[in-house]
């Protein structure tokens, strides 16, 4: 007789509620000045996609099967709803730069002024949630070294609080410029050029099957 092993939840530690409660933004890559740095406010529905297409070699026997299947293309994106329309969110949100000289001009954001990107209009985007367990806390991370806001914005109106989507996508820092200049990142930057996710251990024995 064929034993059902383990069912449902492996352990209700190993679950997280809730959203993105932390997202920030750091011009010019992820070791900039704390002062630099730009919290983007409440984020409402961030998600984190990690996307990736694959190309499939056929062979010719009949029927056919796939021979060899690789990778062709790897991504990484986080968008959301910026509810906190000040300047520098505005700015992120179209792709401008967000630096200290940029955030406090008059208020006035001009999209499409420029056919290319400065320094600090690229940056590192990093977002953080927190697991909801008192038994084992945990702080999940993500990271994408080079990144510019991307996609469209719609500002439009209600009774109720009016935000604006907001894209951002992992540009390729296989060179190492944008990520953490620790050592352990640098001397490896093709190894990990989009970015990462710190994510906790499971809970003990909960990935056993029975």
């Amino acid at each position: 007789m064929v034993d059902i092993g383990k069912q449902s939840v492996g352990s209700t530690t190993n679950l997280f509620q809730g959203y993105w409660s932390h997202v920030e933004f750091r011009p010019g890559g992820y070791d900039v000045a704390e002062a630099t740095k730009r919290y983007l406010g409440v984020v409402q529905e961030g998600v984190l996609e990690v996307s990736r297409e694959d190309v499939e070699y056929m062979g010719t026997t009949f029927p056919r099967v796939v021979e060899l299947l690789t990778p062709s293309q790897m991504g990484m994106k986080f968008s959301g709803q910026i509810d906190e329309l000040h300047q520098t969110n505005m700015l992120l949100a179209v792709g401008d730069d967000a630096s200290v000289a940029a955030a406090t001009q008059e208020g006035y954001i001009y999209p499409g002024a420029s056919c290319g990107f400065g320094a600090n209009e690229f940056g590192s985007l990093v977002c953080r949630r927190k697991r909801c367990s008192t038994d084992a806390p945990f702080v999940m991370e993500a990271c994408l070294w080079k990144t510019v806001g991307s996609g469209a914005i719609s500002i439009g109106g209600d009774a109720d609080v009016v935000g604006t989507t907001v894209e951002f996508n992992a540009l390729d820092d296989s060179n190492g410029e944008f990520m953490d200049q620790n050592p352990n990142w640098k001397n490896s930057a093709a190894n990990h050029p989009l970015g990462y996710i710190f994510s906790p251990a499971p809970a003990a024995n909960s990935t056993a099957v029975a």
